[in-house]
C-alpha cells in the first residue's frame, strides 16, 4: 500500500532523521568531499521528500534512500562526463574543474574495485565505504576480527596497486 501523498512534513522527518548519519557517511564515501557530500545529501533529502508518497511502509527506508542517493550521484557524474565529452579542446583552459577531477577519480576507483576479488570488494564496500565496524563485519561473515582486518588490508593494498598503474 502506498502512503498518502499528503503526509505531513513531520512524518517524513521522523522516519528519516535517524538515518541521517548513515546517509551522510555514504554521501562522503561517494564524493570524497565534505561540501559535495552535504550537497548530495541535501539533494537526496529534497527528492525523497517530494517522492515520499512512493515509499512503501514496511520496506527498508534506508535502502530506498541509499539507492536514490546513488542514482543522483551517478547522474551528476554522467552529466559531468557528457559535458566534458562535448567541450571542444580549444575551449579548455588547461586546468580541470574540481568536479571533473572527482568524477575521474571516482570512475578510476570504481574500475579498480571491480577488478578486485569478490571478498576484497565486500571488504572495501562494507568496512571502508560504509564504515561498518570491524566487529560487526566479523559477525556478518562469521570470521575473527583479525581476518576482517587482514582482508581489508590486502584489499586496500591491491586497490592501491591497481590505481597506481
Amino acid at each position: 500500500m502506498l502512503q498518502d501523498s499528503s503526509l505531513p512534513k513531520q512524518a517524513f522527518e521522523d522516519q528519516v532523521a535517524p538515518l541521517l548519519g548513515e546517509l551522510r557517511r555514504y554521501a562522503r564515501s561517494l564524493t570524497r568531499n565534505a561540501t559535495d557530500a552535504d550537497d548530495l545529501l541535501q539533494e537526496t533529502l529534497l527528492r525523497a521528500y517530494r517522492k515520499f508518497h512512493l515509499w512503501q511502509p514496511g520496506t527498508n527506508l534506508s535502502a530506498w534512500l541509499v539507492v536514490m542517493m546513488r542514482r543522483i550521484f551517478l547522474s551528476s557524474v554522467a552529466s559531468l562526463r557528457a559535458r566534458a565529452e562535448t567541450t571542444p579542446i580549444e575551449d579548455w583552459d588547461g586546468a580541470a574543474e574540481p568536479d571533473q577531477v572527482l568524477a575521474v577519480e571516482v570512475r578510476d576507483v570504481a574500475r579498480g574495485i571491480r577488478k578486485l576479488s569478490r571478498h576484497h570488494q565486500q571488504m572495501i564496500r562494507l568496512v571502508a565505504a560504509n564504515e561498518t565496524p570491524y566487529e560487526e563485519a566479523a559477525e556478518r561473515f562469521n570470521v575473527p576480527v583479525g581476518t576482517i582486518r587482514s582482508r581489508l588490508g590486502r584489499a586496500r593494498s591491491q586497490l592501491k596497486s591497481l590505481l597506481a598503474q
